[in-house]
């Protein structure tokens, strides 16, 4: 009996081992910032990339119309928060303006390092549509960017990167832009669009790259909708109080069941009235997936 309880033992403390490692710590730097500058140069370098000036030419504030994009029905069955985690993250994606400055200082050295400002996205449709921040794509063809005006490019999860070949929609005023890649034939995982917005107390999650700290999880719940006057239009906003930074811009609002219920936006320090040192407060403003889909549907 002691010679087999001993190989049993070794098997039932191998396996409980090999369970208890669950999900790695990842190296945020080595794991996706140095690859992201990476393969953004091999990019960049192999050609066949459109530059910011080239995207500038047919990037607009509103005028598009609608978009053909494969939706999936909304999920109906209750996740737990692991597993809304594990389902999100993989459709997560890095949206980042890459380039070469090329400026030289004053030793007459020219600056030859690829400069990147992530944020975030996610996939709607497995062919390689993207959905982020109208400010994200803003960013990378604005006059104000010199440094990063290369390349937009889009990284996967497993730090697989491509190129965005296309501007499929955009709008101001909702602050929300849909992209294209070439998956190269590969079929990527995508989240499913929520047909009916979310209410005030529903719960609600988020996968983003706040501040380079790639893949992070928060969570919290709806605590507002309200509508504001953006870019000579009034839009609909739903405030959340899950976490998020710069880097989570064009994140995706999650519920329950896995679905998209929106897309992050900005961030808005409430300050005391008597104390402008004093923080009371963070609003988390979002766009509703209404707003989302009717820009699909019936483009702007």
């Amino acid at each position: 009996m002691r010679y087999f309880l001993k190989p049993l033992f070794v098997f039932l403390f191998t396996f409980v081992a090999i369970t208890a490692q669950g999900q790695l710590f990842k190296n945020n730097i080595r794991q996706y910032k140095v690859q992201l500058a990476g393969k953004s140069a091999d990019l960049i370098d192999g050609g066949g990339v459109i530059s910011a000036d080239s995207m500038n030419t047919t990037f607009k504030d509103k005028g598009y119309g609608p978009v053909t994009v494969n939706l999936e029905s909304m999920k109906k069955k209750k996740l737990q928060p692991g597993e809304i985690y594990n389902h999100v993250s993989e459709a997560t994606v890095i949206v980042s303006s890459a380039g070469r400055c090329g400026e030289v200082n004053d030793r007459g050295t020219e600056c030859k390092r690829i400069h990147t400002y992530p944020a975030s996205g996610y996939v709607i449709d497995s062919e390689g549509i993207i959905v982020t921040n109208y400010h994200v794509v803003n960013g990378y063809v604005t006059k104000y960017n010199k440094i990063s005006r290369d390349v937009l490019v889009v990284m996967l999860k497993d730090g697989t990167t491509f190129p965005v070949t296309e501007i499929l929609s955009a709008d101001k005023s909702n602050d929300l832009a849909i992209i294209k890649i070439d998956p190269k034939g590969v079929k990527l995982p995508a989240l499913r669009v929520a047909t009916k917005d979310a209410e005030i107390g529903d719960p609600v999650y988020i996968v983003s790259h706040p501040k380079g700290y790639f893949y992070t999880f928060s969570s919290g719940m709806v605590t507002d909708k309200f509508s504001e006057i953006n870019a000579g239009q009034y839009r609909n906003l739903m405030a959340i109080s899950a976490d998020y930074a710069a880097g989570s811009s064009g994140a995706a609002i999650i519920d329950q069941f896995g679905n998209v219920i929106g897309t992050v936006s900005y961030t808005k320090t409430l300050l005391h009235s008597d104390d402008d040192a004093k923080t009371q407060m963070v609003l988390k403003a979002t766009i509703p997936s209404s707003c989302l889909l009717k820009l699909i549907k019936e483009g702007n």
